[in-house]
């Protein structure tokens, strides 16, 4: 059974593509796992994604859309323990290829969450008014620049 496209709204959807790339990320680690890479080459690499891509991903998410729900929701819930689980799993120091092995299988989960669930949530409750500040204040993709040593290839 295949999951249809969801049809995002297009204030998230720089959030939504920003998320491919992130899959795309968690996607090289688990080959550089499978093929048991340099761990060296995997921290860097994890290092540069984590402080230009995701932490202020989630930065955005957590700082300005969320707040806009104006409530409790175990799915925003769900999703800030999981952004510090993962906040967690980038901060060891000397990584085995378990800890990143841990990191994609919940970087994949957690993007899951987002897209099949909390943005749903997000579409369903807030107003167009609201979904229209919030394309303001995200206008555009953060881009994710080519990696110049492929350890997963």
């Amino acid at each position: 059974m295949s999951n249809p496209p969801i049809k995002r709204h297009k204030a998230l959807r720089n959030l939504s593509r920003e998320h491919h790339d992130g899959l795309i990320f968690a996607l090289r680690l688990q080959k550089g796992v499978a093929k048991r890479a340099d761990l060296q080459s995997m921290e860097e690499y994890a290092t540069w994604f984590w402080e230009n891509h995701l932490l202020p991903h989630f930065q955005l998410e957590e700082e300005r859309l969320f707040p806009m729900l104006k409530g409790e929701y175990e799915l925003v819930r769900d999703a800030i323990v999981q952004h510090q689980d993962l906040k967690v799993l980038f901060q060891i120091q000397q990584k085995t290829h378990a800890d990143f092995k841990r990191i994609y299988e919940l970087l994949q989960k957690h993007i899951r969450l987002e897209e099949r669930e909390l943005f749903n949530l997000i579409q369903s409750t807030l107003s167009e008014q609201q979904l229209a500040i919030y394309e303001k204040i995200h206008k555009r993709q953060e881009s994710c620049a080519l990696w110049q040593k492929p350890f997963w290839s």
